[in-house]
């Protein structure tokens, strides 16, 4: 709802400057509103397409570090949070993996090529 006030309203809701003030008074003060609602709508388009910087579609493609390996039990530290992990392979502790999907609170890595 705010977008559009921002890119249509702004505009809009500044055209009777035209009937109140002179011509170049009104151009003085319509022009730079709209180029401001313009760069604000393309930073706002630019924040949308971004990747995401947190939350679990973050987490994929991150390189962790493996703290322990406890029978099938795997415990991968992300940033300072210690998480549940599984992996296909064979991960030893103080080796590096990768996330590759998240389910529920539990982390699937691989090792890293080459390793």
């Amino acid at each position: 709802m705010w977008c559009h006030l921002l890119f249509f309203g702004l505009p809009v809701l500044a055209l009777p400057l035209f009937w109140l003030l002179p011509l170049p008074l009104a151009l003085g003060v319509y022009v730079p509103l709209t180029a401001l609602s313009v760069w604000s709508g393309l930073a706002a388009i630019r924040a949308l397409q971004s990747p995401p910087r947190t939350g679990l579609e973050a987490m994929r493609g991150r390189v962790v570090r493996v703290e322990a390996v406890e029978g099938g039990r795997i415990v991968v530290r992300v940033d300072n949070e210690l998480w549940s992990a599984v992996a296909e392979e064979t991960l030893l502790p103080g080796q590096p993996a990768i996330i590759v999907g998240i389910d529920g609170l539990t982390i699937r890595v691989r090792r890293p090529d080459g390793s």
